[in-house]
Order: structure tokens, then C-alpha cells, then sequence
């Protein structure tokens, strides 16, 4: 097929996978993508936040300095889903996904030897740019063979995966320094995420096998406005997952210096923290993706912003036990967010044109990512406190939500 990218509607594309039971391979297949889209989000992002303390000391001298580095991971991620979006059209998405952990493993490696500022900033921007090879291919390849009505308990499951690895990193970075004697330790646990990586490829090579797809074009496109377009309520969508952009780009990257510089919270305490993150990090998103196979995508995804409100409204206090609920708020809501999304996308459109028009929503969201981390710590340096950070991203979630709702009656009129 030239040109033009191949859309089908939900009945179309769930019809023949409506036949297929959730079998062995498919849930292994299942499962490997969700290991891969942990290396995307968990080592070459969360990692960072958890971190950041430590390295704070080391290699970055302030806030905004920190809010560069958060930067340089999505400014790495919008590049990298700019190729993602082009190439979707000429090559299969687990292509894509091989490629986007080479690099990551290629990043983690990098960054466990980092000896400067720049170096670790590559390092970053590394990860960034191999994540959306990853990431922007999982939804696909892990509901490639799945019915329609179970596809958000499985796209629940991959971010439910990233909660599961966000605790053990949190707990696993605690006992680490332990062993070492060093609390302040941090190259090494980059090494450690690096040599998993190299794991989770082997798998990827060994056991999630490439199906063909229909070939869109022979020139790739970078922008998808076809497919975009054909989803109902495109643009409310696009509102709504933008909106939340700033969430992803700020709220957990700053939060570890915020619960110690302005709650006052110890390394040990914080690194509870991230794991009572992680918890509802796991919980949140294997609800919120069945709940929305019951209710419809919108209005879940306006109950997940309506969660981060009110957890980032909570974490001002900078007193427990709001920070620990905060937290655990944020954890479900935010882990939430974009796997309803690519639910409400995948709905509507096969394995490439998914590829291609979420690559192209991606973008747009790791914009407002990028610049949400640089403002926060611009506007963290100039007030000497994360508090109006965080107010800002509490108004920003209720956008998110607001159009979530304006969608859903858009639809149900419509």
C-alpha cells in the first residue's frame, strides 16, 4: 500500500484477534515488551529522579542545571520518536523496539562512567532517544494478538511492570548502598541497569518473533495527520495527553529533591517514598486499564488526572503523612495516563498507523515534557522551593482532565 496509512475501526481490528484465546506465546510475547518498556521509563528516566540527590552532589550544581538534565532526556525522546514516526512506515515495529535498546544499553553503560556534567548529559539524552524506539512500538507489540476488550488489562500490565521495577529500584538502590557503605553511591547502579538491558535484548531477539504488517510507505512519514485525524475527538485527545506532558516532564524528576529540600525528608526516606510510588505505580494502572474497558477510555482518563490534582496539591504540605498519600495519588493517576491514551489510539488503528500517529501525539507531548522540566527548575531556583511547581502541575492536570470529559460527551452526542 502506498502513501496513504492503513486505518481500521475497533470492530476491524479487533475482529481477527476476537478469535484468538490469550494463549502461552502470546502472553510471553506480552510480557517481554513489558520488561522492554521498563528499560524506557524506569532505567532511562525514573532512575534519574531517584538519583538526582546524589548526583546533585557530584556533577550538578542547581535546580535549573537539574532541570537541563531532565531536559536533555526529552529532548533525546522527541528526536527519537521524530525517527520512530518516519521509519514506522518502512520498518516493523520490532525493529524498532531492538534498536531503541541497543542504544538504551549503549546510554546506561555511558552514564555508569560518566566522569563530567556533558558526558552525563549524553548519556541522558541517549536514553531518551533510544526509549522511544521502545516505547512508542510496546502498546503495538504487546496487544498485536490480543481482543479488543481485554487490551486495556493488558496495556494496564505494561505500566504496571514499570511500578514493579520502580520498587525494586528504589528498595535495590537502598540495599546497594548498604553493601557498599555509601549512600551516596550512583554510577554503579547505572552499570547494573546497563548489563539488564543487555538481558532484556537477548529475550527480545529469542523470543518475540517479527510478524509483517502492512507496509505504509516507502518514504516514511513524520507527521501522520491521516491517521491522527480518523480517531473521533483527535484533537481533544491530543489536548488532554499534552496537558498531562508537563506532569511527566517535572512532577516525579524534581520530586526526590523536593521531599529532601523542602520537606526536610532523609536519602532512606525519600527512597520509601519512590517505592510507595511504585506500589501504586503497579495497582493504579491494571484498575485503571480495566476500568476503562468497562467505562470507555475518557472518562478514565479523567479520573487519573483527577487523582494528580489532588496529589500534587497534597505534596505542598511537605508533611507527612501527606507526602506518603501525595505520592501514592500520583503513582496510580500518572502511571494511568499514557497507556489510556494509546488505548483510546489503538482502538481505532493497526499495528503501523498506531506506530506512526501515536509517534506523532508523542511528540507533541515530549515538547511540553522537555519544557516543563527546564521551567521547573528555573521557577524552583527562583522562589527556593518546589511548592509553585507543583500548584502549576496540579492546574495543568485538571486541563488534562477537563478535555478527557469534553471528549467522552463529544463522543457520546456524536
Amino acid at each position: 500500500m502506498s502513501g496513504s496509512a492503513h486505518m481500521v475501526g475497533p470492530t476491524q481490528v479487533g475482529e481477527s484477534a476476537a478469535a484468538e484465546k490469550l494463549t502461552r506465546p502470546v502472553l510471553v510475547v506480552a510480557a517481554v515488551i513489558c520488561t522492554c518498556v521498563v528499560v524506557s521509563h524506569m532505567f532511562g528516566r525514573s532512575t534519574i529522579s531517584i538519583l538526582l540527590p546524589a548526583i546533585r552532589q557530584d556533577l550538578v550544581d542547581s535546580n535549573t542545571a537539574a532541570g537541563v538534565l531532565g531536559g536533555s532526556n526529552f529532548a533525546g525522546y522527541i528526536i527519537g520518536v521524530v525517527f520512530v514516526t518516519v521509519l514506522a512506515g518502512r520498518a516493523e515495529p520490532i525493529q524498532l523496539m531492538r534498536a531503541g535498546l541497543v542504544i538504551s544499553a549503549a546510554a546506561l553503560f555511558l552514564l555508569a562512567i560518566a566522569p563530567s556534567f556533558l558526558v552525563l548529559g549524553i548519556g541522558v539524552w541517549l536514553a531518551g532517544f533510544g526509549g522511544a524506539g521502545i516505547w512508542v512500538t510496546a502498546p503495538a507489540l504487546a496487544t498485536a494478538n490480543v481482543p479488543a476488550s481485554r487490551r486495556g488489562a493488558v496495556l494496564g500490565a505494561l505500566t504496571a511492570t514499570m511500578g514493579i521495577a520502580l520498587l525494586l529500584l528504589s528498595q535495590g538502590t537502598t540495599l546497594f548502598r548498604k553493601i557498599v557503605d555509601n549512600d551516596d553511591a550512583w554510577r554503579p547502579i547505572f552499570g547494573i541497569e546497563a548489563a539488564v538491558t543487555v538481558a532484556i535484548l537477548v529475550a527480545v531477539f529469542v523470543l518475540v518473533r517479527p510478524t509483517a504488517t502492512v507496509q505504509q510507505s516507502q518514504r516514511g512519514t513524520l507527521f501522520s495527520a491521516r491517521a491522527l485525524r480518523s480517531i473521533p475527538g483527535w484533537l481533544l485527545l491530543v489536548v488532554c495527553y499534552t496537558s498531562f506532558s508537563a506532569l511527566a516532564g517535572a512532577w516525579t524528576q524534581f520530586l526526590g529533591l523536593a521531599l529532601k529540600e523542602d520537606a526536610g525528608f532523609s536519602s532512606a526516606h525519600v527512597n520509601n517514598l519512590f517505592s510507595v510510588f511504585a506500589v501504586c505505580g503497579i495497582f493504579g494502572p491494571l484498575l485503571m486499564g480495566r476500568l476503562s474497558d468497562r467505562i470507555g477510555r475518557d472518562r478514565a482518563l479523567a479520573i487519573a488526572a483527577a487523582i494528580s490534582v489532588t496529589a500534587s496539591l497534597l505534596l505542598t504540605i511537605n508533611a507527612e503523612p501527606w507526602s506518603s498519600i501525595a505520592v501514592g495519588l500520583y503513582g496510580a493517576g500518572s502511571f494511568s495516563v499514557p497507556i489510556l491514551t494509546a488505548a483510546a489510539v489503538r482502538d481505532h488503528l493497526d499495528d503501523r498507523s498506531f506506530s506512526t500517529a501515536y509517534g506523532t501525539i508523542t511528540i507533541i507531548y515530549g515538547i511540553g515534557s522537555f519544557s516543563a522540566a527546564l521551567l521547573a527548575g528555573v521557577i524552583a531556583d527562583w522562589r527556593d522551593s518546589f511548592d509553585l511547581v507543583y500548584v502549576l502541575l496540579g492546574v495543568l492536570a485538571a486541563v488534562s482532565g477537563t478535555t478527557a470529559l469534553m471528549r467522552f460527551r463529544l463522543l457520546r452526542i456524536g
